[in-house]
């Protein structure tokens, strides 16, 4: 008996706004599913995340806090060109005088009487290398000097916004040291405000409060009195009246002089992910996020990871303890890294989320397409002493930091800040797209290491920036004959045509590079898609079609792609560094790509694999019609992945193997224009000067249909340019 789904078609094109096509148009297919043939296993860590510090994605991004410049150590940044950061004491990056009146006075940037005086230093710096030196480590505040308050003298934050600086707006130039008031706040919402002083020769007193563009107060006033000669924590709430873009003034009404420190303000924590117990994160983004499923979460980079430089690095212990305590730094990306969320933060972004922590630390060679590279020196004894000092004993204590007890040294850091139990890190990266001798020099000495004392770990190394090639070869040549039992993590971002002609990559009979070698199952080398995408079209949804169609093959495959991820993950508009981006945020609100989403609909699977014959068109194989079938062995739920990368609507006809009664859901995207981005243009936001009013709407999403019981065979309309999972339920 056949049963028609009934929804046609036609019904479908229309749900989506899409050209109504014929009928007649649609095509007939047919498929056998044989459910009772099961292959491979899925891998329990196949779709993941990977998230780095690229595009403005952290600070004024997925870190709800609202401050630029909080610590004011965007001053006299070392190596960063003109108008990145503030270049002169006067110039407070993020931030603006205020003089309301006749008042009179100057606000700069000091390091007479810094917050943290003695700023912990786990990593010594290295002379021999110019690009790193002691004004890393110099500390900052500001130091009011009143001479008129007129009708109030002082200072504003003004958030995170944009300030366009550069030929081209299509570019890589964008500044956020706006003069434009861009904290987003929203009527009735409560922010928590912190701030430190210190009084010198000040008798007045200091008020803080929101303000909006217009010059209104948009909150209650936090009045502090009595400043105290040495550094003093004051909090308050303020909630917002209006719901408008704003600045964080502080205000003095007496002359006199007086300094301050770190300063933050965080929406409360209703408005925080998951109440703001797993770090200082923005709900809709991390909500996003968890929609996805992720299975596995790699931090902080990539290129992130490797830095431009010595002081480049990420460092992870620069990133726990106090916030106070930790070092910001200007990152490979060419803004500054805060590290108001830092490691600690990332592993419990990736707890919250369910996901498998995979963090990448470096080993001494930083970014080799930078021009500054740096390779830490092994020539001499004291070289490699050094090298296992930073690179090598950094790596044993993140591990410690993550799985020791709470009676070491990193496990007690670890509690302290909240979290008794271990991480359970299973996966370690080092490296990130690196190639040559000095790399794996480098590497051999960690990797020895920590497998000598943490057996249990596994770690991910690299075949470097591109899909094939010497660069690959030679990478996988040191892997096959040195670490077989790591995961290679593989990089490539192709265009459409790649991603279709590229199907049966990681297919067990399929040559893998230029040695003769396959991608065999009986050796224990297993692969990280770390880094994918098609970044030739700018998201749109043509390159969805392509990177899904592969996708079902990567799943096909997981018995040896064990993990995999579109790179990169966010975007904020404005800022982007990049031409593919998953989700595109501003301050206010996001858009999720189409390629989000149909990693989102097949983030839904089984645990195994099963067999089908060809989609057939008579007595030929569909060539553009692309599946994954898997079945849930425990619930019996089956689970088909689709693409059809025809803009030809196409009828399909099911064949089931079993007798069982099943209900239909079908999850599904579509349309005839191929080149629709739901993010839109790509660099308005809603904090951009002149923006009023701004939409958050997204042009394609998901639908979904339900129909049943079905029993044997059963027939379903699959539209044209489509993405699909189709799920039968059994019933009982």
């Amino acid at each position: 008996m056949k049963t028609k789904a009934i929804i046609t078609f036609c019904a479908l094109a229309f749900a989506l706004n899409a050209a109504v096509v014929n009928a007649q148009t649609i095509e007939k297919r047919t498929i056998k599913l044989e459910t009772k043939k099961t292959g491979i296993e899925v891998s329990p860590t196949f779709s993941g995340i990977f998230f780095e510090d690229i595009n403005q994605s952290l600070d004024g991004g997925i870190c709800a806090q609202l401050i630029q410049n909080f610590s004011f150590q965007q001053y006299m940044v070392p190596d960063a060109p003109a108008k990145e950061f503030s270049q002169a004491d006067s110039i407070i990056f993020g931030w603006s005088t205020v003089l309301k009146g006749d008042a009179k006075g100057k606000v700069i940037t000091v390091s007479e009487k810094p917050l943290i005086k003695d700023m912990p230093r786990y990593y010594d710096y290295d002379p021999n290398d110019k690009y790193d030196d002691e004004l890393r480590y110099i500390q900052y505040c500001v130091k009011f000097n009143i001479e008129n308050a007129g009708d109030g003298f002082g200072l504003a934050a003004n958030g995170y916004g944009i300030s366009e600086y550069g030929s081209e707006r299509a570019g890589h130039y964008y500044s956020n040291n706006t003069q434009v008031p861009s904290i987003a706040v929203n009527r009735g919402v409560s922010y928590d405000l912190s701030l430190y002083l210190q009084g010198a020769n000040y008798e007045g007193k200091v008020s803080v409060y929101l303000e909006d563009a217009q010059g209104r107060a948009n909150s209650e006033t936090f009045v502090i009195n009595n400043l105290k000669n040495e550094w003093t924590k004051h909090t308050a709430t303020l909630k917002a009246e209006r719901t408008a873009d704003c600045r964080l003034v502080v205000i003095a009404d007496k002359e006199g002089t007086f300094y301050m420190d770190f300063v933050t303000l965080l929406p409360e924590a209703s408005e925080l992910w998951m109440d703001g117990k797993m770090g200082p994160f923005r709900k809709d983004l991390m909500q996003a996020l968890a929609d996805l499923n992720p299975t596995f979460m790699r931090f902080p980079g990539g290129c992130a990871s490797e830095g431009t430089n010595y002081f480049g690095q990420v460092f992870w212990k620069n990133s726990v303890g106090d916030v106070e305590q930790r070092l910001g730094f200007r990152n490979h990306w060419g803004y500054w890294t805060s590290q108001y969320v830092g490691f600690y933060e990332y592993l419990l972004m990736a707890e919250s989320l369910g996901a498998t922590p995979l963090p990448v630390l470096n080993n001494g060679v930083t970014c080799q397409f930078a021009g500054h590279q740096y390779i830490a020196p092994l020539e001499t004894p004291e070289d490699k002493q050094r090298f296992y000092n930073i690179f090598v004993k950094d790596a044993l204590d993140f591990i410690e930091f993550c799985n020791g007890s709470t009676d070491t040294e990193w496990g007690a850091m670890r509690a302290k800040m909240g979290h008794p139990q271990p991480f359970n890190l299973k996966y370690l990266g080092i490296g990130n797209e690196n190639k040559g001798e000095a790399f794996w020099e480098r590497f051999d000495i960690m990797y020895k290491a920590i497998k000598e004392k943490h057996p249990e770990i596994i770690v991910v190394t690299t075949s470097g920036a591109a899909d094939a090639g010497k660069e690959f070869n030679d990478n996988y040549a040191q892997i096959d004959e040195k670490y077989p039992d790591t995961y290679v993590d593989e990089h490539y971002y192709k265009g459409d045509d790649w991603f279709f002609k590229n199907r049966d990559r990681y297919n067990a009979d399929k040559v893998r590079g230029g040695q003769g070698l396959t991608y065999d199952r009986e050796r224990p080398t297993r692969v990280f898609v770390g880094e994918f995408a098609n970044n030739r079209t700018n998201n749109a949804y043509a390159s969805t079609l392509a990177e899904a169609a592969y996708y079902t093959s990567l799943e096909q495959n997981s018995d040896m792609v064990v993990m995999a991820a579109y790179a990169p993950l966010f975007c904020k508009k404005g800022f982007n560094k990049w031409n593919s981006n998953l989700i595109w945020f501003d301050n206010r609100g996001l858009w999720r790509t189409t390629n989000y989403y149909y990693m989102k609909l097949f983030s839904k699977a089984g645990n195994m694999t099963f067999q089908t014959s060809d989609v057939m068109n008579g007595e030929t194989v569909d060539e553009h019609i692309y599946i994954s079938p898997t079945i849930n062995t425990t619930s019996g739920e089956i689970y088909l992945k689709l693409v059809n990368s025809e803009p030809i609507a196409k009828e399909l006809e099911v064949a089931l193997d079993n007798r069982n009664t099943y209900k239909v859901a079908i999850e599904y995207m579509t349309t005839d224009d191929t080149s629709i981005k739901n993010q839109g243009h790509q660099n308005y936001y809603s904090s951009y000067p002149g923006i009023v009013n701004f939409n958050y709407n997204e042009a394609i999403v998901p639908q979904t249909i339900g129909f049943g019981p079905v029993k044997k065979n059963f027939i379903v309309d699959i539209p044209q340019n489509s993405v699909c999972v189709i799920k039968l339920i059994p019933v009982k």
